[in-house]
């Protein structure tokens, strides 16, 4: 049977985020048809190599480099790790593989470059591989980001009460699903997640993290910094829009670091987890203002992150903060399944963008597809 007509197709989701720390991979059985359901097979987050980390981080901050090699090593590193999870679970029949690969140049509705090549998952497994899944909303107008909405709206739309998802990874961004079906889904990244606390752990210790933000929760935040960065043009320019570690990442702590070089490490890291949290909270004080919002439902790695979500729970109260585990989605590997649920749909030729997110002139179907 033609994989298109299939009712029920197993799918691998692959994902790579901004966070550059590793592969998200997921395996579900995924039916994309009026009533959207999907059964996980299997979830597993496999950290990158350390010599392929610090290849991947000077690719994401010299993007304009001939990263040619590293896309071929990266894409081969995906097929080896893939084939090897595969086997160890005894996990058979996936059928169709969507792959994200991660993200070393993002300019909001210009470019959006990935790196890990596809081919290789597709000739060492012999499934075939859809990728390069901004590039259609992009050349349609849009910004190319976020795509995680449309997944959203499959996942967690409520007809009874309006929803905001965040997705806490190195950018952190939001989607806004009205229970007015009638109403525009709107989505966009609100800023920084993780990455300038992951950029200013690294600028101490040379390599790791703040392991759930045990650190921070030590600090106090000074919400004067903060309200001096919420200035920025990017915080009062409205929707559609886009962002990355170009813009928040190291250049943006180099030229910011003076405004917190005298606080101690812990203030330090705490004043950087309240600029997340508000930054998170101004970008969708509109929506909360005008509809009844209930819930805020998390994912990502800054879902694990205690004091960001202290900071968001203090913010948005009386608004529920949720993570999606509550709804059977791991906060980790939301993102890998969208890509699952994405392939899908580009098999069955449904479109994957939300243009009123995105501000493409069309609903487009996304990825390409290698085999």
């Amino acid at each position: 049977m033609k994989l298109s007509s299939k009712e029920k197709i197993r799918a691998a989701g692959l994902m790579t985020g901004t966070s550059m720390d590793g592969l998200d991979i997921v395996i579900a059985d995924i039916c994309l048809n009026e009533n959207v359901k999907y059964k996980l097979i299997g979830d597993t987050f496999i950290p990158y190599p350390n010599n392929l980390k610090q290849k991947i981080r000077y690719a994401v901050y010299n993007p304009l480099k001939d990263h040619y090699k590293l896309d071929d090593n990266l894409g081969k590193w995906y097929a080896d790790t893939l084939y090897n999870y595969l086997q160890s679970n005894k996990i058979n029949n996936v059928e169709l593989i969507g792959s994200h690969g991660q993200t070393i140049n993002h300019i909001s509705g210009k470019l959006s470059l990935q790196i890990g090549s596809p081919h290789y998952l597709a000739k060492k497994l012999n499934i075939p591989v859809i990728s390069d899944f901004r590039t259609a909303d992009i050349d349609a107008g849009g910004t190319g980001a976020p795509l995680m909405p449309k997944i959203d709206e499959w996942l967690f739309r409520n007809n009874d009460f309006s929803v905001i998802t965040l997705n806490l990874g190195g950018i952190a961004n939001v989607t806004f699903l009205p229970s007015d079906i009638t109403e525009d889904i709107i989505g966009f990244d609100t800023g920084p997640g993780m990455s300038l606390l992951d950029e200013t752990y690294i600028r101490k210790f040379d390599n790791g993290f703040d392991n759930n933000g045990q650190i921070a929760l030590k600090g106090s935040s000074d919400k004067e910094i903060v309200s001096k960065w919420l200035k920025q043009s990017y915080f009062i320019q409205s929707p559609p829009k886009s962002t990355g570690r170009d813009q928040f990442g190291i250049v943006w702590l180099d030229k910011h670091f003076k405004d917190i070089d005298k606080l101690n490490f812990e203030d330090q890291l705490a004043t950087l987890s309240f600029f997340t949290a508000k930054s998170v909270f101004l970008g969708c004080k509109k929506f909360i203002s005008n509809h009844s919002v209930k819930k805020l439902i998390i994912s990502g790695g800054g879902a694990h992150h205690a004091c960001v979500i202290q900071y968001l729970n203090d913010l948005f109260d009386p608004i529920q903060v949720v993570p999606s585990n509550k709804f059977d989605i791991s906060t980790d590997s939301k993102e890998a399944l969208g890509f699952a649920f994405f392939a899908v749909a580009n098999i069955k030729e449904i479109p994957g963008n939300i243009p009123s997110v995105t501000g493409a002139n069309k609903s487009v179907i996304l990825g390409k597809m290698t085999s």
